[in-house]
């Protein structure tokens, strides 16, 4: 089971791309890699027609991408293709899904623990989030159907058992 790294965010999905986008195009995240390559795909989903839409930055700007994604009020999910798992914006959350990561290994290894809370942290701080929650890789499957706040997404996480964890971001030291 992978392991997601989900946030709350009050910034609208547009405003969550462009500031993920600016930190990856940018500066960059200390714990989070863009593609070697530099190019980050961007894949974004209608929720009222289904259609996949999305583009590559660079060319496109941060506020490029801003733009795009306000012209079209129904994206309901931007992907942001990482060097290892990507960051998926949904209204109200951002995610850092790691595949090739194991929830046990968070569980169980304090060395894969330290990793893992220092992505998390990292990025909910970029974010603004007083909150994170560490889950096994259904969580995200919940976003926007039975989970649509972030009180919501901790009771559906409680009520269909799915291991998670919930820590208050500190402090950067």
């Amino acid at each position: 089971m992978a392991i997601e790294t989900l946030i709350h965010t009050e910034r609208s999905l547009a405003a969550a791309t462009r500031v993920a986008l600016d930190r990856l195009l940018g500066a960059g995240f200390e714990t989070i890699d863009a593609p070697e390559d530099g190019r980050l795909e961007v894949d974004c989903l209608d929720g009222d027609t289904g259609e996949e839409w999305g583009f590559v930055a660079p060319p496109a700007t941060a506020m490029e991408a801003f733009q795009k994604i306000k012209e079209r009020p129904t994206t309901v999910r931007v992907s942001i293709q990482l060097e290892h798992g990507h960051v998926m914006l949904y209204p109200g959350f951002v995610a850092l899904s790691r595949p090739e990561a194991e929830y046990e290994a968070f569980e169980e290894d304090d060395r894969a623990k330290q990793i893992a809370l220092r992505e998390a942290f990292e990025l909910s701080r970029t974010f603004g989030a007083r909150e994170v929650l560490l889950a096994g890789d259904a969580a995200t499957d919940f976003l926007g159907t039975e989970a649509t706040s972030w009180e919501g997404l901790k009771d559906v996480l409680e009520e269909e058992s799915i291991p998670h964890t919930v820590l208050p971001v500190p402090a950067k030291a």
